[in-house]
């Protein structure tokens, strides 16, 4: 009997340690939760603030970027229009030297016919 009482008394000590370990567990874990979502909305917070500083540095820097290129191709259209003014003229010249070429042609008697015309 004394046995029977010692081992109901162990039974009731661990059912009530269970009992208050399974309460205790919940407050903790409820404690370490909300704990935890906390550190995360702070971390999220920091993350954000710094993916906006980035990504206004990273802004700025693609506004740069591209001026300098909208620079470039400015200066290469600039090349492109002298080079099709030097073209247009350089044809020009060709064009008025082949027609003085072919006038000085039709104004001087052709050598290789001249003595077949002559017979």
């Amino acid at each position: 009997m004394i046995i029977d009482a010692t081992l109901t008394g162990f039974a009731l000590a661990a059912g009530g340690g269970f009992e208050l370990g399974a309460l205790f567990g919940r407050r903790l874990f409820s404690d370490l939760d909300a704990l935890a979502h906390s550190l995360e909305a702070r971390v999220g917070a920091l993350e954000h603030a710094a993916g906006a500083a980035a990504s206004a540095a990273l802004g700025q820097h693609a506004v740069a970027v591209h001026a300098t290129a909208v620079e470039k191709h400015a200066a290469a259209v600039e090349k492109l229009a002298s080079a099709v003014d030097r073209h247009a003229t350089a044809i020009d010249e060709h064009g008025a030297a082949t027609v003085a070429a072919a006038v000085e042609r039709r104004a001087t008697p052709n050598h290789a016919e001249a003595p077949a015309a002559r017979a």
